[in-house]
């Protein structure tokens, strides 16, 4: 009788966000942070390379969708010139039309199942929409300041989950992950979120904003280091040093080197078994697979990874124009493993030139903007992209729900808050027009 009460109740609330965000849009963009991270995954089915689950920013993205077609069908006008002007929308098409590509002529090649690759690549193409809506519907500074509390707040209530989980021994995880839990996941996800609010901490003037940014690092700390990811550990470091090389005047570098040194000083602190997370070449008796580099004996984790990269030769031959498909090659744990094998050479290509652009944009902008808030997510996200394709190396970064939907999200805020802080674009509300699309159209259609 509980649980039916419970279920009804859930059912009711999650009929009810849905209901409010058909009429106000915008709504369903400000839960988005809080479900990116906190929503449980709800089985619906399976394929043979993974299962299909659904979250609460699936449904909120789907009905935000549903409701740009509808107003699009009712203007009776589209306006591609207005689309083609943002400057990711090309590399993100591009980079979808090669998994597209690839996994077609996998699928038709008997390399690929037709429900792993489509669920996979779906899955993929869906983070490029969370930039879209994001980019598409926030018209206000206010809605922006809202989204990016949003993931700060956030941001607090997984550390305080993470600070939770410390003492009860094992890894630190993010929330609702179930049994099949990743801390390089949550390790990955501390990375962009870190350097988010690293960023803001640079070039925050207010005295009370720069310490709840202080607490908020300070406090992620430990349940970090406790994810015991060291791709995650090292992509920290890159992230932190290209802060270094960014920040211009002596107080900022000093006060970065000394959270590094802080950091570094707690290390000998730590129990044994995270001390023992740092020893890459601490090889365990009775694994097989070992695989040696010179005189060093590598441990299963990195053992396995260093087998699969000697594999990539082998399987990119077969097909390196178009890879093998999403999925076609097994499972692969490494983000630029999985582009190489499984979109070959065009893939590549695209992947490439989308980093290439994101980043560009991302430093001039820092550069440019005189805007102290876009500067520091600029810089923040700058930094946050170095030590996530970091983080690439050893884990499918890019393919990880908590890390690429929270990433795509923010990369959209900046550019929205950019635009408008900027006076490009003028403010407009929804209530203004019927039907207003926010710098896609420079007019409303009666």
């Amino acid at each position: 009788m509980e649980t039916l009460i419970t279920g009804s109740l859930g059912i009711i609330l999650l009929v009810s966000i849905l209901s409010i965000s058909t009429f106000y849009p915008i709504f369903a963009i400000y839960l988005m942070p809080y479900a990116f991270a906190l929503s449980p995954e709800i089985i619906v089915g399976g394929t043979p390379a993974r299962e299909i689950s659904v979250r609460l920013e699936d449904l909120l993205l789907a009905v935000l969708l549903i409701r740009i077609v509808f107003e699009f069908v009712m203007s009776k006008y589209f306006p591609p010139p207005k689309l083609y002007k943002g400057e990711l929308f090309a590399p993100m098409f591009f980079y979808s039309a090669s998994l597209i590509i690839s996994t077609s002529v996998g699928v038709a090649l008997f390399r690929v199942s037709p429900a792993s690759g489509f669920f996979y690549v779906l899955k993929m193409i869906q983070f490029f929409l969370f930039f879209l809506i994001c980019f598409y519907y926030i018209n206000r500074e206010r809605d922006a300041k809202i989204i990016l509390t949003g993931l700060l707040v956030t941001m607090g209530i997984v550390t305080l989950i993470g600070m939770i989980q410390v003492p009860l021994g094992g890894r630190t995880t993010m929330p609702f992950e179930g049994e099949a839990a990743e801390p390089n996941t949550f390790g990955g996800y501390y990375v962009l979120l870190g350097s988010i609010v690293a960023g803001l901490y640079t070039h925050e003037t207010k005295g009370w904003k720069k310490a709840i940014y202080g607490l908020l690092l300070a406090f992620a700390v430990l349940p970090f280091i406790y994810t015991m990811s060291r791709t995650s550990w090292i992509s920290a470091v890159f992230s932190l040093m290209t802060f270094l090389l960014l920040t211009k005047g002596l107080q900022r570098k000093v006060v970065i080197v000394i959270v590094a040194l802080l950091i570094a000083m707690s290390l000998p602190l730590m129990p044994g078994t995270v001390k023992e997370r740092f020893q890459f070449w601490k090889a365990e008796e009775g694994f097989e697979r070992t695989q040696t580099i010179g005189l060093t004996k590598f441990d299963p984790s990195s053992s396995e990874r260093i087998e699969k990269y000697k594999q990539v030769p082998r399987l990119f031959v077969k097909s390196p124009v178009v890879g093998l498909g999403v999925t076609g090659g097994g499972f692969i744990d490494g983000q630029f493993i999985r582009v190489i094998v499984e979109t070959g050479i065009i893939g590549i290509l695209t992947f490439s030139y989308l980093f290439y652009v994101i980043l560009k944009y991302l430093y001039v902008t820092y550069r440019r903007t005189t805007i102290q808030l876009i500067k520091g997510l600029a810089l923040g996200l700058f930094c946050a992209t170095i030590g996530l394709l970091v983080h690439g190396v050893g884990a499918s970064t890019f393919m990880l729900v908590r890390i690429a939907q929270p990433y795509m999200l923010l990369l959209g805020l900046l550019i929205s808050y950019n635009y408008l802080l900027e006076g490009k674009i003028p403010e407009t509300s929804m209530a203004e027009h019927r039907y207003v699309y926010p710098y896609l159209i420079t007019k409303s259609v009666n």
